[in-house]
């Protein structure tokens, strides 16, 4: 429909959403991701009793004085950083839990005690511990992307950025070296809490009787460290890794064309053996045929080379007299050592703001006009759409009963108020305004 009305429209599906469901199929990976969910989210429904959520309040004020108090919140559909902010509570309030229900195990009320009880077997045991641990570690990779992803203003390319360097830190866990240091965490975290189970439970393997004739031989039986391993460890990593690459590989082949435009690639096009694909912005130019492509292209290559020197002059220089040509200058040469790290990441940090930036203020729009259309085009492709639905939120605030018979302009009106509360307002330019509207106002705003 909206493509009917205007055909170069593009449909971008949201990032944040995408990750949403990568974190859904991280849970529904293994059986034990889905235990350990299953029983987080049946001890939270425990939990949230007044009287049991005071003991838990209590015992953290009396095991840790000088640390926040932290309190047990449901998993949502919507907060999509609520399973990493429980996990994080369980795993640094640990023992303050473990001796809640250790005291509502004495409850005489007989549903609190059984609870209790089921709950300190389940949280005791090995398999929780060790696959806390591990859904933590996941999760300090995912959170700050869906933070990130969330957040008002992304930028697509940092957005892929950032993805990328995200699936490369969970490619990096899936080796048989971490795995061991993984299930040697978990075991100091036992053995720190003096938990009975410190380690995997061991089965007996069942001897099978052979019968005469019978050629086939028994099966070796994994043990409990291989199977966790094979079957929740790399599984998990394989089906987040997967998840990542199928919901974000599939990009539209536009957003491909996009991704030469970031900052990390005009730095690789600086060198002179470098050269584009042969089909570099194909897409991009069949999307916008105002654009010529082998202007595109040529203008590319020379902004690529004078890049990092239009940028580093968007700010003045800390010497504004030292002479660039001299090399040998030793005053200009104790300056640049001068140059803190941070100064220099931060330098590094360009983004598309930055160039469109660059590029109007040095009027440089008349000298790469595809390049600055191209630019503008991408700096109006949204990542995310959290960010627009935040707003549903405020309707509820805005449109109450005593407002339900208010007009769409108004409620327009009120919305953007209330959304853009950053926007400073001009107070004489709006009293003029509404005086100007009618005689009366006029006479009673403007006449005084």
């Amino acid at each position: 429909m909206i493509q009917q009305e205007n055909p170069r429209a593009k449909y971008i599906w949201c990032f944040a959403h995408r990750l949403n469901l990568v974190i859904v199929d991280t849970a529904d990976s293994s059986v034990h991701t889905r235990q350990f969910l299953g029983d987080l989210q049946a001890l939270i429904g425990f939990m949230r009793a007044r009287k049991r959520t005071l003991e838990f309040v209590k015992y953290q004020k009396l095991i840790y004085p000088t640390e926040r108090i932290r309190r047990i919140k449901s998993f949502s559909t919507t907060r999509w950083t609520s399973h990493d902010r429980v996990i994080i509570v369980i795993f640094e309030k640990y023992k303050a839990l473990y001796a809640t229900l250790e005291c509502l195990l004495k409850s005489t009320d007989r549903v609190t005690s059984s609870g209790a009880k089921n709950f300190l077997n389940v949280i005791s045991s090995f398999d929780f511990v060790i696959t806390m641990i591990l859904l933590r570690k996941i999760f300090s990779i995912t959170t700050p992307l869906s933070n990130y992803l969330q957040s008002k203003s992304v930028d697509f390319i940092e957005a892929l950025r950032l993805i990328n360097t995200s699936k490369e830190q969970l490619a990096k866990m899936r080796s048989d070296k971490k795995y061991e240091e993984l299930v040697e965490e978990a075991k100091q975290f036992a053995n720190h809490h003096k938990l009975i189970e410190v380690n995997f439970k061991e089965s007996r393997k069942r001897a099978k009787k052979i019968l005469p004739g019978e050629k086939a031989s028994d099966e070796i039986q994994s043990s409990s460290f291989d199977k966790y391993r094979c079957h929740t460890y790399f599984a998990i990593l394989d089906k987040v890794i997967t998840s990542i690459q199928s919901r974000f590989n599939d990009s539209n082949n536009i957003l491909k064309d996009f991704t030469l435009l970031s900052p990390e690639r005009l730095r690789t096009f600086k060198n002179e053996n470098q050269q584009l694909p042969q089909d570099s912005f194909t897409d991009l130019v069949a999307w916008l045929p105002e654009i010529d492509i082998n202007q595109l292209r040529n203008e590319y290559i020379i902004f690529s080379k004078s890049f990092d020197d239009l940028t580093s002059g968007i700010d003045l220089p800390t010497l504004l007299h030292c002479p660039e040509s001299i090399s040998s200058s030793e005053s200009c040469e104790e300056e640049e050592k001068n140059i803190t790290q941070d100064e220099q990441i931060n330098m590094t940090k360009i983004g598309v703001s930055t160039i469109l930036y660059t590029l109007s203020k040095y009027d440089l729009s008349a000298a790469f006009p595809n390049l600055y259309i191209a630019y503008k085009v991408l700096g109006t492709i949204p990542v995310t759409s959290a960010s627009a639905e935040r707003s549903f939120s405020k309707v509820k605030l805005i449109k109450t009963r005593i407002r339900s018979t208010m007009g769409q302009e108004r409620l327009e009106s009120l919305m953007f108020l209330s959304c853009e509360r950053d926007i400073k307002i001009d107070y004489e330019e709006t009293i003029t305004l509404l005086g100007r509207s009618s005689d009366v106002l006029k006479n009673a705003l403007l006449f005084k």
